[in-house]
């Protein structure tokens, strides 16, 4: 198959079957081999560029980028617009998120925060009683859009009509629905159906699409459209954008134009730590990805390999690591720009080593104590937030050969997010204005303007200035748990990225009642030894045993010597990976 008709099935959503791999030699590595059951399958190599996402038309339509010539920031955004459309339950334009990037010509991480505001009318007066967890009223500025188009705008190098176009192809030519697709909007049916603009969108004739059929988004297709020709601004400042304002109007929400018009997606200065000699880099908050740098300060503190893998000793540091930074978290993360947060303080080897005292080795803490030298009253608590859904944000990743790297998460908030496509846009809006709150004592305390707090922690990782990783994942509030884990499989453990991200992990799982204290419930997955689960259990945790972590963790890894790139996909979701090995006949891609 030649690469024009290759790329042309591919826009078209057929499947199409793995390449022939290059006879040249894979990446040099020094990763220790996994157990069979962790492994899975073979990490995917590339030579030119590697794209992991959580379904398999994103990856093509970011390698499709590559191979016209694009980099990874490219690759990224075409990814990300094509994941709006083929699978629009995780995220849509009309959802915000974060990219955490490294920048070869700069040699430098950058922060890309694109997390939507709440609009001027968001107040405690106005929503205190009212409904704002879904529907009209939960929609915060959508702002995906927006970072797409700064990231390609400061960094890409094909036309933005070009990297617009996969996902315009997807839309208007349709793909093929799987079982997973219509399983999934089933279960949601009922309330969507609330919505006749969501109705026109994802039910054909009124009905569920079929299994095999081919899904078509006409109205979406007509907006990427404008999109590609007009760029972002036809969406918040143009026609486009007050359509939008009026639906909302039309149907009591509060979503305004001036909120629309006002939006800009902000480069940040990124925060990180050194773990082991590796430079790790992630947002700031509003993201949570804090917790993630937290974890590993605590966690440097101990010999790991010494411990033994998913040990009994090694899970249950991992368990009283995770409820400290979960405690913290809860504590101090909100919008900085509204609240001021401890940065330094709370990434300090100083701050790491008074907390590591809390720890023993054989019990667990019944509750997580606040700092010593937190006066009374002096932090705000999150309360009570309630068990979260799990399965609600998606995760991209793109590295290219000249070691540019791009981690991309993105979110709706819940499944279908509000539930409301807007107008005739057909672009889903996300709901994440339910996580700001009404409670006075909140650090998220729902505001004009104000970002919500979230659980999205993109990583960047470098060895040596060099760049090395670039992994996130989706998962709520497990986001940065499993990240933390994967980060120890990788570099303690010596585990290559597909057996890193595939190993079983254990994940906090006390939420309905976390608060800052934290106590010591769990879940862990089935894979974990018997024995390893009662020792935990005579150590004071409470564990619930699942069949699988809902988390789906990919990312890519860099040889620093070859420059070859690794991909991993985690296999408790829908992840794919594509690995372009340079030739035009060498595409390589799982799945197709």
């Amino acid at each position: 198959m030649n690469l024009r008709r290759a790329l042309a099935f591919a826009a078209c959503g057929l499947l199409l079957a793995a390449g022939a791999r290059a006879a040249e030699p894979a990446a040099a590595t020094t990763a220790k081999a996994a157990p069979r059951d962790e492994q899975v399958r073979p990490p995917v190599t590339g030579r030119v560029g590697v794209v992991t996402s959580l379904h398999p038309l994103s990856s093509m339509a970011g390698m499709r980028l590559l191979l016209a010539g694009g980099n990874a920031f490219d690759a990224a955004v075409a990814a990300a617009l094509a994941t709006s459309v083929v699978d629009p339950k995780n995220s849509t334009m009309g959802g915000q998120g974060f990219a955490t990037v490294y920048v070869a010509k700069e040699r430098a991480v950058r922060a890309l925060n694109f997390y939507g505001v709440a609009p001027k009318a968001a107040t405690i007066e106005r929503l205190a009683d009212k409904p704002y967890k879904m529907g009209y009223l939960s929609t915060p500025v959508p702002s995906n859009l927006k970072g797409y188009e700064a990231l390609h705008r400061k960094y890409g190098q094909r036309p933005w009509a070009e990297v617009v176009q996969p996902a315009i192809e997807l839309a208007e030519q349709g793909f093929l629905v799987t079982e997973e697709f219509v399983g999934i909007l089933g279960v949601h049916e009922r309330e969507l159906r609330q919505f006749p603009s969501t109705v026109r969108t994802y039910f054909p004739e009124g009905r569920l699409p079929r299994v095999g059929e081919v899904f078509r988004q006409p109205d979406l297709a007509r907006t990427l459209k404008r999109v590609a020709a007009e760029g972002a601004d036809v969406f918040y400042k143009g026609e486009i954008a007050r359509r939008i304002a009026k639906f909302y109007a039309d149907n009591g929400g509060i979503l305004a134009y001036e909120d629309l018009a006002a939006y800009e997606a902000s480069w940040v200065e990124p925060i990180s730590v050194d773990y082991r000699g590796y430079q790790v880099y992630t947002q700031p908050p509003n993201s949570s990805g804090i917790a993630v740098l937290m974890q590993l300060r605590l966690l440097e503190g101990y010999d790991l390999e010494a411990l033994g893998h998913n040990s009994p000793a090694y899970l249950h540091l991992i368990g009283e690591v995770q409820r400290l930074a979960i405690a913290d978290r809860n504590r101090y993360v909100a919008d900085p720009e509204f609240v001021a947060i401890p940065l330094s303080r709370l990434l300090s080897r100083e701050y790491a080593a008074e907390r590591r005292k809390l720890i023993a080795p054989d019990r667990t803490m019944p509750v997580v104590p606040p700092p010593a030298d937190e006066k009374p009253g002096a932090a705000a608590t999150a309360g009570k937030t309630g068990k979260t859904d799990k399965a609600n944000t998606t995760h991209l990743t793109v590295v290219d050969a000249a070691g540019n790297m791009v981690a991309l998460t993105q979110t709706l908030g819940a499944w279908y997010g509000s539930g409301v496509v807007a107008a005739d846009t057909g672009v889903l809006f996300s709901n994440q204005l339910r996580h700001l709150h009404t409670e006075a004592d909140s650090p998220s305390k729902l505001a004009p303007g104000r970002r919500p707090r979230s659980n999205q922690s993109p990583l960047i990782v470098l060895k040596d200035g060099q760049p090395w990783l670039a992994i996130g994942t989706p998962g709520s509030d497990g986001i940065w748990q499993r990240l933390a884990q994967v980060m120890a499989n990788l570099v303690d453990f010596g585990m290559d990225v597909q057996a890193a991200v595939a190993a079983p992990r254990m994940i906090y799982g006390g939420y309905q009642e976390t608060g800052t204290q934290v106590p010591p419930k769990f879940e862990i997955e089935d894979r974990i030894a018997p024995q390893t689960i009662a020792a935990l259990r005579a150590s004071g945790y409470e564990l619930e045993v699942i069949p699988s972590d809902e988390g789906s963790v990919n990312g890519v890894v860099r040889d620093l010597k070859t420059g070859f790139m690794s991909g991993g996909a985690d296999p408790r979701r829908l992840g794919t990976e594509d690995g372009w090995w340079g030739p035009v006949s060498s595409v390589y891609a799982i799945g197709w």
